[in-house]
């Protein structure tokens, strides 16, 4: 018979985090049901999640603090491919339609269990679309998701997400008034017996900041917090109802190398616990530091999908682009036109009343000139460009 273990399994809405009591030898393993069934959620795992668990651990069964059934034995109808076992959500045949418009023509897409998948394409190229539809925001013209080897409808972002599925857009959705505590809970409170119970939310708070090694305040209001770490905000949220897929659509695009860092470290914590993780992203380089697989998006197809070993950056390009792709190069003789557009000094007091947005700003604009002004999210281009249009 094996021998007592104390193991924890991360995995899943119903036994994410959960410590599995000691076997005692005596366990009879002949005959346990076909799946693990948690009682109190009323949720269950299928049969190829249960078969990845117990060979993850290289164990016959489970059992979880009498809260949870035991799981099944391996047998010859469990025994799936290595790749068949660890996916665990795929797209299949997934078309969408605006009108006249296809942003996605039959696109298959899998994600792998606690392995991050890059997403790269073009602007339009139907990255979002795709996402929006994996997260509930938008339902498929035509074409299936299965998770877990069944298929499922998200009707919803709560149904996703009720699923284990959550999206971080590009965009945060925080609330910047209110701190951390509220906003991981925002829409879903821990009430008591009188009302919300604010002090087991701030401790669940404080729980998930430690499991990602943050040192952030629940009671912090959000809108004190660097960008990178509000970042960390919105993965916690997602932590917080168990997610076990997350959707990061441009992560980084607003932050300093230094937050990059900071949320590479997050991605990689939450990886080895099993998140699996879809990564949206334009820069390149910097997704391939990350990446586990890469999958390529042009004009609604995927044009190309391999593991991180056979893949490269020319690879990434040359499969967004085509074959056909010239950057070109302006006429060596090319003369600006006169001066169309000429601001000096320009200063836009912050609307808290302290400290400027935008500092003194000079520039020139001259006719059939494309000037671009880069910057990161709050260093005042926004504001400099509402003022120039009045």
């Amino acid at each position: 018979m094996p021998e007592d273990i104390r193991i924890r399994v991360q995995t899943g809405p119903a036994i994410n985090g959960t410590d599995l009591r000691d076997i005692p030898g005596d366990i009879d393993f002949s005959n346990f049901k076909n799946q693990i069934e948690y009682q109190d959620a009323g949720s269950a795992l299928n049969r190829a999640m249960s078969t990845a668990i117990l060979q993850d651990i290289d164990r016959d069964s489970l059992i979880v603090r009498g809260e949870m059934m035991s799981a099944f034995c391996k047998d010859n109808e469990a025994k799936t491919s290595t790749q068949d076992r660890h996916v665990v959500l795929s797209a299949q045949n997934i078309s969408k339609s605006f009108g006249a418009v296809q942003a996605l023509k039959e696109v298959n897409f899998e994600v792998h269990y606690g392995k991050v998948t890059t997403l790269f394409g073009e602007n339009g190229a139907g990255k979002s679309t795709l996402m929006k539809i994996l997260s509930g925001v938008y339902q498929p013209t035509s074409g299936s998701i299965v998770l877990d080897g069944q298929p499922v409808e998200f009707t919803s972002t709560v149904a996703a997400r009720d699923l284990g599925v959550s999206i971080i857009h590009q965009e945060l959705s925080l609330a910047p008034n209110i701190n951390v505590r509220d906003n991981i809970f925002l829409g879903r409170e821990i009430m008591g017996p009188t009302g919300v119970d604010y002090a087991e939310e701030e401790r669940q708070a404080r729980l998930i900041m430690r499991e990602l090694e943050e040192d952030i305040d629940p009671l912090t209001l959000v809108q004190d917090l660097r960008l990178g770490q509000q970042q960390i905000v919105e993965i916690a949220r997602a932590l917080s109802v168990d997610s076990r897929i997350l959707i990061m659509d441009e992560p980084t695009s607003a932050l300093s190398a230094t937050e990059v860092e900071l949320l590479f470290k997050v991605i990689f914590d939450i990886k080895a616990r099993g998140v699996s993780i879809v990564y949206i992203s334009h820069h390149l380089e910097e997704a391939l530091t990350i990446c586990d697989y890469a999958v390529v998006l042009r004009d609604g197809e995927i044009t190309a999908h391999a593991p991180r070993e056979k893949i490269n950056l020319e690879w990434i390009v040359h499969s967004m682009v085509g074959d056909n792709f010239d950057l070109g190069r302006p006429p060596a003789d090319y003369d600006m036109g006169a001066q169309a557009l000429v601001i000096k000094g320009l200063t836009v007091p912050a609307m808290t009343g302290v400290g400027k947005v935008v500092d003194r700003f000079d520039l020139t604009v001259r006719a059939g000139e494309i000037v671009c002004i880069y910057g990161l999210m709050g260093a005042g281009r926004t504001e400099m460009m509402e003022c120039v249009a009045g």
